[in-house]
């Protein structure tokens, strides 16, 4: 509507498959204004004890709403803010390393110096491949905020895939690249709104 839309980032905590169902431990909405060529992120942390769109106003973690399948994720996040969610996009660890990597790696922007997964992460702009990106957007215990931190670096890593997704290499390939990463997330975007997005 007028340009606006509302995607929900839905990260689950499996590899392999993409079509198994498991906790979303990423619950990030994306509202996206085309007109301005903004996008604002909003991270909903997964412990936060809310009604499940199916459990009749029952409390329970939101991580266990993806167990229901994305849907009810989405109608659990459009409940809790009072919004409509117009489109969804759902990956899991093995796809989202396949994504970064087929991006050639990204840059994201680090709040904090410190150790996750074997790496070590600088304040500022770091590197990532991958695997390094997983564990960067993974880790919460290094920090005193926890699961918000985590969010934050979560919304660092969409940050990055953005900025990386409007290089030349990228834009000049695009359709190359989405055959590419083909199965690596399950999505509802029309191809044309993705495209027209870079």
């Amino acid at each position: 509507k007028d340009g606006v839309f509302t995607v929900f980032i839905s990260g689950i905590d499996v590899a392999g498959d993409i079509s198994t169902k498991s906790r979303s431990d990423v619950n990030i909405l994306a509202v996206v204004n085309r007109n301005t060529h903004q996008i604002q992120l909003i991270s909903t942390p997964r412990d936060y004890y809310v009604p499940l769109s199916i459990s009749d106003g029952v409390k329970d973690k939101l991580t266990h709403a993806g167990i229901y399948g994305v849907d009810v994720s989405m109608d659990t996040l459009s409940m809790l803010y009072d919004t409509d969610i117009d489109y969804y996009f759902r990956i899991n660890f093995s796809g989202f390393q396949q994504l970064i990597d087929a991006l050639g790696g990204i840059t994201v922007n680090s709040d904090y110096a410190f150790e996750a997964g074997g790496y070590h992460f600088n304040v500022g702009e770091n590197r990532v491949n991958g695997e390094q990106a997983l564990s960067f957007a993974r880790e919460r215990h290094a920090f005193a905020e926890g699961d918000r931190q985590r969010g934050k670096n979560q919304m660092a890593v969409i940050s990055g895939v953005i900025s990386k997704m409007q290089s030349l290499a990228i834009l000049q390939n695009f359709s190359g690249f989405m055959e590419g990463v083909q199965g690596s997330f399950e999505s509802d975007i029309p191809y044309e709104l993705l495209a027209g997005m870079v």
